[in-house]
C-alpha cells in the first residue's frame, strides 16, 4: 500500500483538514498502514481497475462519523481518496442535516444524482489520481460558493463559542453576524446536530473540565468564574450532568485536591 497526504485546496482550507490517497501496490504492507483519526467526517472516493484496466468506481460516499473498515481494504489497482473535514463543515457544505449523516454513510447519488453522475463521469476519465482530486476539489469548491453564507456563519459561530462559552456568547455572535436569532438557531440545529444553547454547554464544560485536570486553579470557584458559570452552584450542576459526578469528587478520585 502506498499512501500520502496533501494540503486542502487553498480555497478549502478552512473546511477541509486534509487528503489522504491511498494506491495499492503489488506487494500489500499489512504494517505500514495510513494514521487517520476514525470519528472523522470524511469524503470517500475509491476506484477499482479490472484486469483490462477498465476503472469503477465502487465507493463515492460521505461520513458523518467514521470509515468502516472495509473502506481501506485495498489490492494493485485499487485507489481511494480521502478528504478530511473539520468538524462540521461536511454537513453544511452539502447541505445534509447533521443527524442524517451521523445515523449512516451517506451514497452521494442519494444526495444529488445529477452531480454524482457529472462528478462519476469525470473521475472514470481522469487516468492520473491528481486529475481525480481536481474534480473532486472542482465539487466541493463548487458547494462552497453555493452555502457560502451558511459556512461561513456556522465555522464562525462554533469557533467563537469553542473559545468563549460564557451565556453572552449566543447573543453578542446574533450581532456581530447580522443575524436573526431563529435562522441562526435553525441553521445551528441543522449542520452541528445540537442546538447553539446546547453546544455552547458542552463547550463551557470541556473547558472547565480542561482547567480542573490542568491544576490551574487555587479554588474551584476560580474554575467557575474563570468559565462563564454565574456561581460555583451552577458550576457544580453542570458538572454532574456531563460528567455524573461532582467536581470534588473527581478530584478525589485521582487528582491532587484543591482547596474549595
Amino acid at each position: 500500500m502506498n499512501y500520502r497526504y496533501h494540503k486542502a485546496h487553498p480555497l478549502l482550507s478552512e473546511y477541509v483538514r486534509t487528503v489522504l490517497i491511498l494506491e495499492g501496490s503489488a506487494e500489500p504492507d499489512p504494517h505500514r498502514l495510513p494514521l487517520f483519526t476514525n470519528g472523522m467526517p470524511a469524503l470517500l472516493c475509491r476506484t477499482e481497475k479490472d484486469e483490462e484496466g477498465k476503472e469503477q468506481i465502487s465507493m463515492l460516499s460521505l461520513h458523518g462519523q467514521s470509515t468502516p473498515p472495509e473502506c481501506w481494504s485495498e489490492h494493485e489497482r485499487t485507489t481511494v481518496i480521502a478528504y478530511f473535514f473539520k468538524p462540521f463543515a461536511l454537513a453544511t457544505l452539502f447541505n445534509v442535516p447533521a443527524a442524517v449523516l451521523k445515523e449512516t454513510p451517506m451514497n452521494l447519488s442519494q444526495w444529488s444524482p445529477h452531480k454524482t453522475n457529472a462528478l462519476k463521469t469525470q473521475l472514470i476519465y481522469s487516468e492520473l489520481t491528481e486529475q481525480k482530486t481536481e474534480a473532486l476539489d472542482a465539487l466541493l469548491i463548487h458547494q462552497l460558493k453555493e452555502h457560502q453564507k451558511e459556512c461561513d456563519t456556522i465555522r464562525y459561530a462554533t469557533d467563537q463559542i469553542l473559545f468563549n462559552s460564557g451565556t453572552e456568547i449566543l447573543s453578542d455572535l446574533l450581532k456581530q453576524m447580522n443575524v436573526g436569532e431563529r435562522t441562526f438557531q435553525r441553521m445551528f440545529k441543522k449542520y452541528v446536530g445540537v442546538t447553539a444553547n446546547q453546544y455552547r454547554r458542552i463547550c463551557q464544560f470541556q473547558l472547565s473540565f480542561s482547567q480542573l485536570n490542568s491544576g490551574k486553579f487555587d479554588k474551584l470557584t476560580d474554575v467557575a468564574f474563570d468559565n462563564g458559570f454565574a456561581d460555583q452552584s451552577h458550576f457544580i450542576r453542570s458538572f454532574r450532568e456531563f460528567a455524573k459526578t461532582t467536581p470534588h469528587s473527581y478530584l478525589k478520585s485521582g487528582l491532587d485536591t484543591k482547596k474549595e
